[in-house]
């Protein structure tokens, strides 16, 4: 039964003629799921079945090239009729879960002019540019002939896309792609038809809504997702520009509204208010003032924010994104009276950061949900037999393997030698902006507690006790040691490693030098400069947080900067006295830094000494999480549920 307190999120609702059975949108994410030459793939059928099944109203598929001309490598795409099967094979799946489905038309700027990549624009304008994750120079400015093709381009697109069983499409017009370019001044400046007024750098939008329902039938959901105002931008989009755009879009037969933002340097704004919940709710709730088709409200929303925000009349309808991506089955889950079972978003960007950062056609990820783009393959089916399993290492990738080995019919013993679980997550999760963490260590604890895992706390495994225990399998996840450098003075008593500090074990003056500038170290700074300390962050490398991604770096660093904290790079420490250190800088001069406090933050290195000696002593052995190999959370996770399987 439905909470009654998420009583809206549940009624059904329209746009045009297609009826959702719930408010609930997952809206267009990327994935890089579709073949190189952007079909369809197994993948991408199992990835969308999956929060097909789950429960959500509305699946709007990721922005989709509507040509052949304009489809990047691994972006699905319209762009011809060979593509049709997968399509038609892809709405049918949401359709028997009783979901609707439409798919996102998107043009990235990027052009393929006889096998040379091309960006285009409104205008020629050197505008730093982040495009698929790609940083390009001075675009070419599009003739009004060329425009009127690429117009062509998304009607016949839509036009096959209702041929192919979709509900309706979605025309991108936010973020930092082509129709947006067309609808802000920082990357318009045309002076014919297609630029000047709102009227005119809105017609490329328009002539597309038009052509749509043209080719497709007026009776075709049609609809737009645009920036109601850009941050930091130069002549970039005002709140008050959307108030004369929305009227335009809807009289051009646009039946919603999908409201979105942009910042300067992401199409997720870095001001500091993106770590806010629903931070992009106030721009929906003044389109709804303005319109009466349904607008969709997005910005980190949950099902219960986004309830509040249907009781308050600010938007129709609740795009959740990431958190889909997380769990699939949130919806159902909510539905029925579990939301305490559904696997918590930490926020951590990287399904978004690996996708435009790392090699192309790898695919999304998830950190907390390692079945992502392999729903099929990671099914957890009961064990031919039934082994007894310990499991050494409560944190996340031994809760991991622990709950998956447990699902399968294994009788699992979980050793920790801490009073609680989560392992370093519980160090992970104490800097600003990383508290969500605390909801995955307590969503994997009470899922071990679920599936029947035995679970021993403050137990100090030793080779000898797990072998008494006569297990048929072992998963050493002991965790990893900080490094220590070998540095003059490194043993002095005001010397403390930043896990400490973190988990509060050691305080510290209020002078601090932190050795090691990577992630660790600024998230240490960070959380020390946000109680008022005066912080001083070493790194040996030319640049701060570099086994960081872009986007959640630059979020860091602008943050470390606003608390004056001072960033020395290319330096190196050369000794730790009672109250200073001396470091060599840049510049190679050596400088007397003064310091109550001095904190090691270079590393980690594996803690495998148990997985050694049960070597050749037990049946079944396993070392994984950072026991095997220091790394990041979605790393620990996978092993351990790839872990689980295997055994």
């Amino acid at each position: 039964m439905v909470t009654p307190r998420l009583q809206k999120i549940f009624d059904p609702a329209s746009i045009g003629q297609m009826r959702l059975k719930n408010r609930i949108v997952m809206p267009p994410m990327g994935t890089d799921y579709a073949e190189k030459e952007g079909a369809v793939t197994q993948k991408m059928l199992d990835y969308y079945e999956a929060r097909a099944r789950g429960g959500v109203g509305l699946i709007i598929v990721e922005g989709s090239a509507p040509s052949l001309k304009c489809t990047t490598p691994y972006q699905a795409s319209l762009g011809d009729d060979r593509f049709m099967p997968g399509w038609q094979k892809l709405t049918s799946i949401a359709h028997r879960y009783n979901a609707r489905i439409a798919i996102q038309l998107m043009h990235s700027t990027l052009e393929n002019w006889d096998g040379k990549v091309v960006q285009v624009a409104p205008s020629p304008l050197v505008v730093p540019t982040r495009i698929m994750g790609i940083l390009v120079g001075p675009p070419h400015e599009l003739t009004v002939a060329e425009i009127e093709e690429r117009v062509k381009w998304f009607a016949v697109a839509a036009r096959r896309a209702k041929e192919a069983g979709f509900d309706g499409v979605e025309v991108h017009g936010a973020h930092q792609y082509l129709v947006a370019a067309f609808l802000s001044s920082a990357t318009n400046q045309r002076k014919d038809k297609y630029g000047g007024s709102i009227e005119n750098k809105a017609r490329f939008l328009v002539e597309i809504i038009q052509a749509i329902r043209s080719e497709a039938g007026a009776d075709f959901p049609v609809w737009v997702r645009f920036n109601a105002q850009e941050w930091g931008v130069e002549n970039g989009v005002t709140i008050e520009e959307t108030r004369q755009l929305v009227p335009l879009a809807v009289e051009a037969g646009a039946q919603a509204i999908h409201v979105s933002g942009y910042g300067a340097g992401s199409y997720i704004t870095t001001a500091p208010i993106a770590d806010t919940p629903g931070f992009l709710v106030p721009l929906a709730a003044e389109v709804k003032k303005l319109t009466t088709v349904p607008v969709i409200a997005v910005g980190r929303l949950d099902l219960e924010l986004g309830e509040k925000v249907l009781q308050e009349g600010k938007a129709d309808l609740i795009a959740i994104g990431r958190r889909l991506i997380a769990d699939p089955d949130l919806p159902n889950k909510v539905a029925e009276g579990r939301l305490d079972e559904s696997i918590p978003c930490i926020g951590c960007m990287e399904c978004i950061e690996r996708l435009a950062f790392e090699e192309r056609g790898r695919g999304v990820t998830c950190v907390v949900n390692p079945t992502v783009g392999r729903e099929k393959a990671y099914q957890i089916k009961l064990a031919e037999k039934a082994k007894r399993v310990v499991v050494v290492g409560g944190g996340p990738a031994g809760m991991q393997a622990a709950i998956v080995a447990a699902r399968r019919g294994h009788q699992v013993t979980l050793l920790e030698k801490d009073s609680k679980l989560g392992g370093q997550l519980n160090i992970a999760a104490v800097p600003p902006l990383k508290a969500d963490i605390f909801h995955l260590i307590n969503y994997l604890a009470s899922q071990v507690k679920k599936a029947g895992v035995q679970v021993e706390l403050t137990a100090e495994a030793t080779a000898e006790a797990v072998i008494r225990r006569k297990p048929d399998a072992v998963v050493v996840a002991t965790g990893s040691v900080a490094i220590l450098p070998d540095i003059p003075g490194i043993n002095r008593p005001n010397v403390v490693k930043a896990q400490d500090v973190l988990l509060g074990k050691v305080k510290t003056g209020q002078h601090v030098v932190i050795i090691g500038g990577g992630m660790v170290g600024c998230e240490t700074g960070h959380y020390l400069a946000e109680q008022g300390k005066t912080v001083t962050i070493v790194e040996i490398l030319k640049r701060m947080a570099n086994d960081m991604f872009p986007m959640v770096r630059r979020r860091l660093m602008d943050r470390l900067r606003a608390k004056k904290v001072t960033l020395l790079t290319n330096a190196t420490c050369q000794e730790i006295k009672e109250h200073n250190v001396i470091v060599t800088t840049a510049e190679g001069k050596n400088e007397t830094i003064s310091a109550d406090t001095v904190i090691v933050a270079v590393g980690y290195k594996a803690h495998a000494s148990l997985y050694k000696a049960l070597e050749g002593k037990v049946p079944e052995l396993y070392c994984i999480g950072n026991a095997s190999e220091p790394r990041r959370i979605l790393q620990a996770v996978d092993e351990g549920y790839r872990t689980g399987l295997r055994l």
